[in-house]
């Protein structure tokens, strides 16, 4: 599950980009997060390769977020947080989990809290720029970060982020790519776990 929730985590990231220093960058962030807020839900395709000692993984598939709440689904699972409960079905084994997230937890899925954090967490700078995308550096401010820099590469006409690159000191390297970036209409009820479209499968409740 813990890998699931880092992917969580990084596609949060890709939901509400972070602010910057430099005024110019911080004018296009807030066209996108001023958008989200107005936003009633966030619908996206995601592409995902990780690598780490030489030895490769790739994930792919479909997100939906509104506020606190979100929902996607992979080949392997399906994972959804209605704002208090989180739940995943994993398929290979045949089970879903229920739990209540810890503060923790929280942080790394609230995309507004991720916001937050990151004006205090990295030191950002314009890679490049052009007319149809920006690229957006971030370090570390705190040298014992795991994080080593990450790259976001901002859609300027369609006002998402496209694409985020991040190395570890570990050397462990995360490519996302986000494709069909939408605002759509969403009911809450698409992040409620609904025990009746799954019959036949053990429910683990840890709540």
């Amino acid at each position: 599950m813990k890998k699931y929730i880092n992917i969580i985590y990084i596609l949060l990231i890709l939901a509400l980009p972070v602010y910057s220093q430099h005024n110019q960058v911080n004018d296009a962030l807030d066209k996108v997060v001023r958008k989200f807020e107005e936003s009633n839900g966030v619908n996206a395709n995601f592409y995902i390769k990780s690598e780490t000692n030489g030895y490769a993984s790739v994930i792919n598939g479909t997100i939906y977020i509104k506020d606190r709440m979100f929902y996607f689904v992979t080949e392997e699972m399906e994972c959804g947080y209605d704002g208090t409960n989180l739940w995943s079905f994993i398929r290979n084994n045949n089970e879903i989990n229920l739990s209540i997230p810890d503060e923790e937890e929280i942080i790394n899925i609230n995309p507004y809290l991720l916001l937050k954090n990151y004006r205090d967490r990295f030191k950002c700078s314009t890679k490049s720029s052009s007319e149809v995308s920006e690229v957006i550096s971030l370090s570390p401010k705190n040298a014992d970060d795991t994080i080593s820099f990450v790259n976001i590469t901002i859609n300027k006409k369609l006002l998402f982020p496209s694409k985020i690159e991040i190395t570890n000191k570990d050397k462990t390297k995360t490519v996302i790519n986000v494709s069909n970036y939408k605002y759509i209409n969403l009911d809450n009820s698409k992040f409620v776990f609904n025990e009746k479209q799954y019959p036949n499968i053990e429910i683990i409740d840890l709540r």
